[in-house]
C-alpha cells in the first residue's frame, strides 16, 4: 500500500522548514483567518494574496505538481460547498470560492513545511490539550496500519469467493469483517501500546532535533503582520 502523508515534503531544508513550529502556526493561522476576512469584490487583495502564497510556495521548494494535485482532489467539495450558498450571488461565491482555494494552499504549505511530529509539539506548546494532541498523534500513525489491514481482509474475502454474492450474504460477510477488524484493532492496540511502553513513550512523541525560536521566526512574523495590516489597512504613517 502506498501511502499518502499530509507532510510528505517535510524533510526538505528550505528557509520555511527551518522556522520553529510554533511560528508557522501562529503565521499561516493569521494568514487564514486574513483570508477569510475579505470582504467580496476587493479583488486586489485577493490577488495580493494568491502572490504572497506563491512566493511561499516557491521558498517552501514543494513541487507545484504537488500543490495542484492536492488541490484538484479537493475542488469538488470546495465547489459543491460554494454552490450552497447561492444566496450570496455571483461576486460572493466568487469570493469564497477564492477564500476556499487560499485556505487550503496555505494549509498544504504548512503541513508540508512541518513534520506532523513537530505539529503537535507546536500546539502543546501553544496550549492546546494534550489529549487532544495525543489523540491528533495516534489517528495519524496508526490510519495506514487500520487501512492495510482493512485491505487484507478484503483481498483475503475475495480470494475465497467467486463474483457477487446476494445483498443479504454480502451485509452478513459485511458484519463479520467489521467484527473481526474491531477485535483485531483492539488487540494490535493493546500490543502497540505495551511496545511503546517499553520504549519509554511518557505522554508525547519526542521530536528529533526540535526547532528553536529564533531571529528568522520573528522576521516571518512580522513580514505576515505587516502584510495584513497593509492589506487591511494600508501602508502605516508615521507621525512628522
Amino acid at each position: 500500500m502506498r501511502h499518502s502523508f499530509i507532510d510528505r515534503f517535510a524533510n526538505l531544508d528550505s528557509p520555511l522548514h527551518l522556522l520553529d513550529a510554533r511560528t508557522k502556526l501562529v503565521g499561516f493561522t493569521a494568514l487564514i483567518v486574513a483570508v477569510l476576512l475579505i470582504q467580496s469584490g476587493r479583488d486586489f487583495v485577493f490577488f495580493s494574496y494568491f502572490f504572497l502564497i506563491a512566493i511561499l510556495a516557491g521558498i517552501s521548494q514543494i513541487p507545484l505538481g504537488f500543490i495542484v494535485r492536492r488541490t484538484l482532489t479537493i475542488l469538488p467539495f470546495i465547489i459543491l460547498a460554494t454552490l450552497a450558498a447561492p444566496w450570496r450571488g455571483v461576486a460572493g461565491l466568487g469570493a469564497l470560492f477564492l477564500r476556499a482555494i487560499l485556505c487550503l494552499i496555505i494549509l498544504i504549505i504548512l503541513t508540508n513545511t512541518t513534520r506532523f511530529a513537530e505539529l503537535l509539539r507546536g500546539l502543546r506548546r501553544l496550549g492546546c490539550p494534550q489529549i487532544l494532541a495525543s489523540n491528533l498523534g495516534f489517528l495519524y500513525r496508526y490510519l495506514f496500519v487500520l487501512t492495510e489491514e482493512i485491505l487484507r481482509m478484503r483481498q483475503a474475502r475475495d480470494c475465497r469467493r467467486v463474483g457477487h454474492a446476494a445483498l443479504k450474504k454480502e451485509l452478513s460477510t459485511l458484519g463479520s469483517m467489521l467484527g473481526t477488524l474491531l477485535v483485531r484493532s483492539f488487540e494490535r492496540a493493546e500490543r502497540m501500546y505495551n511496545a511503546m511502553l517499553s520504549r519509554g513513550y511518557a505522554g508525547e512523541f519526542p521530536v528529533v532535533d526540535p526547532h528553536r525560536f529564533s531571529w528568522p521566526d520573528l522576521a516571518f512574523l512580522a513580514g505576515i503582520a505587516l502584510f495584513v495590516w497593509v492589506t487591511f489597512f494600508g501602508f502605516p504613517v508615521l507621525p512628522a
